[in-house]
């Protein structure tokens, strides 16, 4: 079974330079040639579609990333694809081809936390273990996976728990969708995928949209240093809270019909409907008709910017 694997850089393919410190470098090939067993599983072949560091990439190459995905899937030749991707952002890139994806070729993003210079790299086991995911025709009817520590998550559900840790991918609410054992994958449950497939235009995709964190007597300026965003995402505390401070601000970007996107900053769990009606709760953001999300920050970002480029904001997130 012909697999593409398409190399966008990151500690997958980082090696250490001359200061000690690792850079991107490696090709998808030298990826490929340290993976033990791959040629038993699947034919590979690779592609480099970047090699930086994840937290270079920007909204454009995002979209030529999906613009690639797209064409292979339309590749007879191409029975399965596999993107590796540096950890910082990877739930991003993979979200925003998720969004932006409808084909039937499985998609599997896969990156490692350990460099190949390292003792024991994790990048060779999660290449291996992505292919094997590829390969498995149910993959196809999963939306974008993201496959690391043998563990099988949504695009939309994965995110990075922890700065170092082997394990960092989690599903914090609702857990993987399989796992990956002696080469076998064990399904246990579908995703349920509530969002739209978006076609956004090139040219309309920005990324003038301001993301930031509710905390406990945030100052009002930092909403007003976003004024003349294309959009707001806002992490708000519990099921919708904010200081009472910064409504004025809020108010005004709304007047200014800048759109605002709110969701929790808990890493489970949604915003509140009717729970709480004082100033300052999940209400007030009612009332400016704010777009609620059940996403993190940084995906609520992602769908954001790609409805942004659809025009389909009120497609992408709920105004109760």
């Amino acid at each position: 079974m012909p697999i593409r694997i398409v190399s966008t850089g990151g500690t997958i393919a980082s090696t250490d330079d001359a200061g000690g410190d690792a850079t991107p470098s490696l090709s998808g090939e030298d990826l490929v040639a340290a993976v033990s067993g791959l040629k038993a599983v699947a034919d590979v072949e690779t592609e480099q579609f970047a090699n930086v560091p994840s937290p270079h990439l920007t909204v454009k190459q995002l979209w030529g990333l999906t613009e690639r995905v797209r064409e292979l899937d339309a590749d007879p030749d191409v029975d399965g694809v596999v993107v590796t991707h540096g950890t910082s952002t990877l739930e991003e890139s993979a979200y925003f081809v998720d969004l932006c994806y409808d084909g039937a070729t499985p998609v599997v993003f896969t990156g490692a936390m350990r460099n190949p210079s390292l003792t024991s790299p994790d990048g060779p086991g999660n290449v291996l273990a992505s292919v094997q995911v590829a390969v498995e025709d149910r993959a196809g009817e999963m939306g974008v996976l993201v496959t690391l520590a043998d563990r099988v998550h949504a695009a939309r559900e994965a995110t990075k728990t922890h700065s170092t840790a082997l394990d960092t991918f989690r599903a914090p609410e609702f857990g993987p969708l399989a796992v990956v054992e002696e080469g076998r994958v064990t399904w246990r449950r579908r995703p349920v995928n509530p969002d739209p497939t978006f076609d956004p235009d090139p040219d309309a995709l920005t990324d003038d949209v301001a993301a930031l964190w509710v905390t406990v007597d945030m100052p009002e300026r930092q909403i007003r240093a976003a004024t003349d965003a294309a959009a707001v995402c806002l992490a708000t505390l519990g099921t919708g809270g904010h200081p009472p401070s910064v409504i004025p601000a809020l108010r005004d970007l709304r007047a200014a019909d800048v759109p605002l996107v709110a969701t929790t900053r808990c890493p489970e769990g949604r915003l509140g409907r009717e729970t709480y009606g004082f100033e300052g709760s999940h209400r007030t953001l009612r009332d400016l008709d704010t777009y609620f999300s059940d996403l993190n920050l940084q995906k609520t970002r992602v769908r954001t910017i790609v409805a942004l480029g659809a025009d389909r904001l009120d497609d992408a997130f709920e105004q109760p």
